[in-house]
């Protein structure tokens, strides 16, 4: 087989390819001797029927079937000897293809058409001018913090009056329209709990305190609680049913939870920081600030991750074979179900993204090469035990270790779940790599005002 190539456009190549007899010919004559060993056809024994009836009744479907297998084979063999930096896959030359007759001719000629890679040069050095925003706890925040961990370690009592941040616990008996009388066939819950706190309207809240074990309280639960599914837990129904609330219930208390929030001491702070030398107020509010900040770490180093991307992208500006690209994804997509198909007018409107994207991988690929970030085995596995063995022993395997050694097993024949973990690694890789280069400046901002500016980006985005 005689394979040329010329360029149609600085990425793309034209594959023309010519087929001889010879090329395909002893590969035909030996499927057709198989089909005759096989073929059953009356009037003839099995194995018996006549080579020329075999190659009349098959030959052409051979034929095709040969030089197709032929023509995939040689262009792989072309694009490895001539080292070829392929996108996507060989596609025919619609415009240059003619039809082919497996019947009656001999050679044949065919036209393929092939994306290159581009050539890629570049490097992250301190040229981006890119800001890191590093997230600052505010005191609210170290507050609510606070406040929940003297809830939750604070002494419970059962008062038998109820206060503003109570949980009250009883029956709850839908009325009817009257809001008199108990419902006929309406709702009832017998162990309706819910937090005097959780109530949005005040008028309803101070129904409730100052209220006695035994008391009645009439009121209307969907203008109380702030969601259906909150509304829901609450009546002990679905949240689509929740959605159709609107009239009174009647709330019979039963029982008070009361919770004394903890002293600020020091024996509240060895239970929020057990080992730590905390000894007064400042010193723990210090310690809840370095756990907040360090828990925003992940948001902005993706936010940094995220913003060098974009500029690297808008900076190489890597040329692609869009036409040729554009085909491929329609070609591929011909594949999916009828209702996941896109148009090429639909594809015209995407396509930006779906390049930009593409060109991110290609300069990924180029850094984790160039930088030797490849993950190795040993890291997944070391990362896959880390993810597992938080997630079932709070992070102590001590004692564990070879049941987190099946389970890790098992998770690394998981090749969607290994992808994900080393697209983690690798983003963490490449992040420290963009810190080191980059050397960016850093921005002390608040959370709120960090959610802020990155809903005001994404909204003139869309635009």
């Amino acid at each position: 087989m005689n394979i040329t190539q010329k360029s149609t456009s600085d990425l793309a190549l034209q594959l023309t390819m010519k087929v001889v007899e010879s090329d395909y010919a002893e590969e035909v004559k030996k499927s057709l001797t198989n089909y005759r060993k096989q073929a059953n056809i009356p009037g003839f024994r099995p194995g018996m029927v006549p080579f020329g009836m075999i190659k009349k009744q098959y030959g052409e479907a051979v034929t095709a079937d040969v030089v197709s297998n032929l023509i995939g084979t040689e262009i792989d063999k072309y694009i490895k000897e001539q080292k070829l930096e392929i996108l996507g896959q060989p596609m025919p030359d619609t415009e240059e293809q003619k039809l082919v007759d497996f019947k009656n001719e001999k050679e044949f000629t065919f036209n393929y058409i092939i994306g290159l890679k581009p050539e890629i040069d570049f490097k992250v050095d301190e040229s981006y001018k890119i800001q890191y925003n590093r997230l600052m706890a505010q005191d609210e925040d170290v507050d609510k913090y606070i406040d929940e961990a003297r809830m939750k370690m604070g002494t419970q009592s059962n008062p038998e009056t109820a206060s503003e941040n109570d949980v009250v616990m009883g029956t709850l008996t839908e009325l009817a329209e009257d809001g008199k009388e108990t419902k006929e066939g309406g709702i009832v819950n017998d162990k309706a709990t819910f937090s005097l706190e959780k109530i949005k309207l005040k008028t309803i809240k101070t129904k409730f305190v100052g209220k006695k074990v035994g008391a009645a309280i009439k009121f209307n639960p969907a203008k109380a609680f702030k969601s259906d599914a909150e509304l829901a837990t609450i009546l002990g129904i679905t949240a689509p049913e929740a959605a159709d609330i609107k009239g009174d219930f009647k709330f019979d208390i039963v029982e008070i939870s009361h919770i004394e929030e903890a002293e600020m001491n020091e024996e509240f702070f060895s239970k929020v920081y057990p080992g730590a030398e905390i000894k007064t107020e400042a010193d723990l509010r210090a310690k809840v600030t370095e756990d907040i900040e360090k828990s925003y770490e992940a948001e902005s180093d993706r936010s940094f991750y995220n913003d060098v991307i974009e500029a690297i992208i808008e900076k190489t500006n890597l040329n692609l074979p869009d036409a040729f690209l554009k085909e491929w994804i329609l070609e591929s997509n011909r594949r999916e179900e009828k209702d996941q198909q896109i148009s090429r007018e639909e594809l015209e409107g995407q396509y930006e993204g779906y390049r930009d994207t593409l060109r991110w991988q290609l300069l990924e690929e180029d850094l984790i090469v160039k930088n030797d970030l490849i993950t190795s085995e040993q890291e997944l596995r070391t990362r896959v035990g880390e993810i597992l063995g938080l997630q079932a022993f709070g992070g102590q395997t001590e004692g564990n270790e070879e049941i987190l050694k099946q389970v890790t097993d098992s998770v690394m024949q998981d090749q969607e779940q290994i992808k994900q973990v080393s697209q983690q690694i690798v983003e963490q890789k490449l992040t420290k790599l963009f810190k080191d280069n980059i050397k960016p400046e850093e921005i002390n901002i608040s959370y709120d005002d960090f959610v802020k500016m990155m809903t005001k980006r994404a909204a003139s985005q869309k635009k």
